[in-house]
């Protein structure tokens, strides 16, 4: 293996100021910003991303290392990609699969896509907070000791709130029952840097995880990373779906900020990790001292045994959503996502003092109040299966009012966002309890995707005649 990174192969190849009668159509950038000239192919020199041999085989070397995996890829369809292709590497058409009801869309889809039974793991809701949970051991052996044929258990860990599951019991009790454990880690790509940022996935028993190394490390959008953490995975077959997943023309100019986002992983003298912890640490103090406000902290999910990670702020307030347009409108500060309730900001080593200082200064100047009664989610209905998403996907679906479609069979999800957990998916039977749910929710301004009808007042459900069809 020579010793060349990704960028500096495709920056020799570039000094040639060669004549390029290879893809892409833009010819080395030409008329087109600095980045784009790292916008390479598989040519001699830059190695082949489905077979890597040389500078991509390396990155991904570092990546193993300082994940401590078995082996690490890199993903240039982003965390969707990476979802698909653990799930589907980890099980066969017809398996039964358990996965949490707060997963990513993606783990839905590729039940459709694997042929998968998915039973579901519930998540409570905190009950004074109103946001959603992790995921408790406990749970995950009722499930797995009441069906003992399912393969894979998929969870999130770290959620967006930045609540961490206890991945180490959770792999215990799926490994005990020979299983294997499927983390959705897209929102703890930089964990390693601190202590609290919370623990790697693969360091704790997982048997697959995958990053969305874009979301808090310096990478492009759309550029994650999968690790393998054991010997329960045939990676042979993992490199067989990611190749048939991700694009055959994978893009350089992601490869080269995947592996530009390892430097900071790797750079151990660098203090941005504890500057962003002492940062965070004094604003969530101001924050309550000084404006009265309640921030998510570690203290608030620990007596439910799970942790936090300290990235990911979450300020409790009256009125968050016009307060989160009026910080952008007014003080040009974007928050990730707001509730009624909540501010929920998404930060990384890459923020500086400033930005603190103006979040703080603009929530000063506009005066807000704490919320006295913060009223977010309830728990969510335990979910009846009545047939597989792929079955619920090829069946045909008719809209029918929302208040005539108890007992029907749901043919579409419905998903408050955020947080993104489905009230309903599709091959699930609708209740009056679901009902009441989406109306309540929507009545208090949630918004609701995943519907054909923006406005709800129809639902769309497996229509009667295709009940019975045969697979």
């Amino acid at each position: 293996m020579k010793g060349k990174t990704i960028t500096q192969a495709i920056e020799d190849y570039l000094k040639e100021d060669p004549v390029s009668f290879h893809v892409p159509g833009h010819k080395n950038g030409r008329g087109l910003g600095a980045l784009t000239k790292l916008d390479v192919t598989e040519i001699p020199g830059t190695d082949n991303l489905h077979h890597p041999e040389d500078v991509i085989l390396k990155a991904e070397e570092r990546a193993r290392k300082i994940y401590k995996s078995r082996s690490s890829y890199f993903l240039v369809n982003g965390t969707t990609g990476g979802n698909h292709a653990m799930i589907l590497a980890s099980t066969r058409p017809g398996d039964d699969i358990l996965i949490a009801r707060n997963v990513h869309k993606s783990v839905h889809t590729a039940c459709v896509l694997g042929d998968l039974k998915p039973d579901y793991i519930p998540v409570a809701v905190h009950p004074e907070l109103g946001i959603p949970m992790g995921i408790q051991a406990e749970d995950v052996r009722k499930k797995l000791k009441a069906n003992g044929n399912i393969k894979a258990v998929v969870i999130t860990s770290p959620t967006y709130e930045g609540i961490v599951s206890d991945v180490a019991s959770i792999a215990d009790v799926v490994h005990a029952f020979g299983a294997v454990l499927l983390v959705d880690e897209a929102h703890g790509a930089h964990v390693p840097l601190h202590e609290a940022f919370g623990s790697p996935a693969i360091l704790n028993g997982a048997d697959i995880s995958v990053q969305s190394t874009h979301k808090s490390l310096k990478a492009l959008t759309q550029a994650s990373m999968l690790h393998v953490g054991s010997e329960r995975v045939d990676t042979s077959r993992v490199a067989s779906w990611l190749s048939m997943l991700q694009s055959s023309s994978p893009s350089y100019v992601l490869m080269t900020s995947l592996e530009q986002a390892l430097t900071d992983l790797e750079d151990t003298r660098s203090n941005k990790a504890e500057r962003l912890v002492e940062a965070l640490e004094d604003l969530a103090n101001r924050l309550r001292d000084q404006l009265k406000l309640r921030v998510l902290t570690r203290a608030d999910v620990s007596a439910f045994g799970f942790s936090k990670d300290i990235s990911k702020l979450v300020i409790f307030l009256k009125d968050a959503d016009r307060v989160g347009v009026l910080l952008r409108e007014n003080y040009g500060i974007q928050v990730e996502y707001t509730t009624a309730d909540s501010l929920v900001c998404v930060c990384s080593i890459y923020n500086i003092e400033e930005d603190f200082e103006r979040l703080f200064s603009a929530l000063k100047a506009l005066r807000v109040q704490p919320q006295d009664k913060i009223e977010g989610m309830t728990d969510y209905p335990e979910p009846l299966v009545t047939m597989s998403p792929k079955e619920a996907f090829y069946r045909p679906s008719e809209p029918v009012l929302i208040e005539k479609s108890v007992g029907r069979v749901s043919g579409e999800y419905v998903i408050p966002y955020p947080p993104g957990i489905p009230i309903l998916a599709p091959g699930e039977c609708i209740t009056l309890e679901i009902i009441k749910l989406i109306k309540t929710w929507k009545s208090r301004g949630f918004s609701i995707i995943g519907t054909t009808d923006e406005s709800i007042q129809t639902l769309h459900v497996i229509r009667e005649d295709a009940l019975s069809l045969s697979r």
